[in-house]
């Protein structure tokens, strides 16, 4: 090789050494908790039960004050995911930031891509049936919390998995799945109703 092909070989490699260089250095850019530093362009959509609505952005709801736990949950088909490290905003924290919610109301939950489910109050406050994850058999259960979830295991959630925010049903203690429909992607609007609304 002559001196002018090893100076096109050198400037070559130093090229993509560079290259790595950034895409390394855009990884470890993260916030102190160890996500990834980047924006997310999405709005969460409260509505209480007297028509009252406030509208917060990701970076809002993540200035809320956060709840850690563990949980994770089942398909129909008997399929099992988690559990997960879960962080986010209790739901009852959220429903209180626009009146609260009462025995009376149901809570709506809607998703980007138009799924809908409609939670009891009890079911807000933690009342839902857990499974063992070996057996998918029904266990008892205590400290129960349903959250808006922002985080699963250190990082923001993945895409297809709901990304920026999903419902999670978690507990501190972890060891338990819930039923999967529980678990609403992409959410974009919660709802406090009465069941007459």
């Amino acid at each position: 090789m002559n001196v002018s092909g090893k100076t096109g070989f050198i400037v070559v490699i130093a090229v993509i050494c560079i290259g790595v260089i950034v895409a390394l250095a855009t990884v470890v850019n993260t916030y102190p908790s160890g996500v990834p530093a980047e924006t997310i362009d999405w709005n969460l959509t409260l509505i209480g039960n007297g028509g009252n609505e406030l509208v917060l952005t990701f970076d809002e709801l993540k200035e809320l004050p956060s709840y850690e736990g563990h949980g994770g949950f089942f398909s129909t088909v008997g399929m099992k995911y988690g559990p997960f490290e879960c962080k986010g905003v209790s739901v009852k924290d959220l429903c209180a930031l626009v009146g609260g919610i009462e025995p009376s109301n149901t809570l709506w939950v809607s998703a980007l891509d138009g799924y809908l489910m409609v939670f009891t109050y009890d079911q807000v406050q933690g009342d839902i049936l857990i499974y063992d994850p070996a057996t998918l058999r029904e266990i008892p259960h205590t400290d129960l919390k349903m959250i808006l979830m922002y985080e699963q295991d250190g990082a923001l959630i993945p895409g297809d998995d709901g990304r920026p925010l999903r419902i999670a049903i978690v507990s501190s203690n972890g060891g338990f799945l819930t039923e999967g429909h529980y678990w609403v992607k992409w959410v974009n609007k919660i709802e406090i109703r009465t069941p007459d609304r």
